[in-house]
């Protein structure tokens, strides 16, 4: 029976396995201790392994950033330069906020002026302007919602004394 009790020695495989947890276990405490932010390179850490809302503008470089769909402004602000000489059909757009997005079409004695979003809810604005560097004849512009399309401002332009008269304008749109 004392034979049984004995100590036994341990064999080489189980020095080896405790050797290795020992050294395992070390050097995962002494990492914990030992690494901190300032020792980690700059560009090792990808974007899906950082938590979320850890990062601020100052860590951001916003010159790397794409441009964001109406990120240049803080409100939806367009506005568009329109060319409308005498006769129907033949106004369009000389410059807009966003080119190739906004649109100008002639019919019914108004021009239209069309916008990527709504502007049923928006401020507008047009006044009689010429295109270029001349100075504008006397009158004005007036501005409604386009009944038929809730993107659409219709711009009417009037002489000095409040008849239809073809002219170029400028248009803003400022939206919450």
């Amino acid at each position: 029976m004392l034979q049984k009790l004995r100590p036994r020695r341990p064999s080489p495989a189980m020095i080896v396995a405790l050797v290795a947890l020992v050294a395992a276990l070390g050097g995962t405490a002494y990492a914990a201790g030992q690494i901190n932010g300032n020792s980690i390179q700059k560009q090792t850490i990808g974007g899906g392994k950082l938590k979320k809302q850890t990062l601020t503008g100052y860590q951001i470089n916003v010159d790397k950033l794409g441009e964001v769909p109406l990120a240049k402004r803080t409100t939806h602000t367009f506005w568009a330069v329109v060319h409308n000489p005498a006769g129907q059909g033949n106004a369009t757009l000389t410059r807009a906020s966003d080119a190739g997005v906004i649109s100008a079409v002639e019919a019914g004695g108004a021009v239209t002026v069309i916008f990527p979003i709504t502007v049923s809810n928006c401020a507008n604005v047009a006044g009689r302007n010429n295109d270029g560097t001349s100075p504008p004849d006397a009158g004005y512009a007036q501005t409604n919602i386009s009944p038929a399309n809730p993107n659409a401002i219709e711009v009417h332009t009037k002489d000095k004394t409040g008849a239809n008269q073809d002219s170029d304008f400028n248009l803003i749109v400022v939206c919450p």
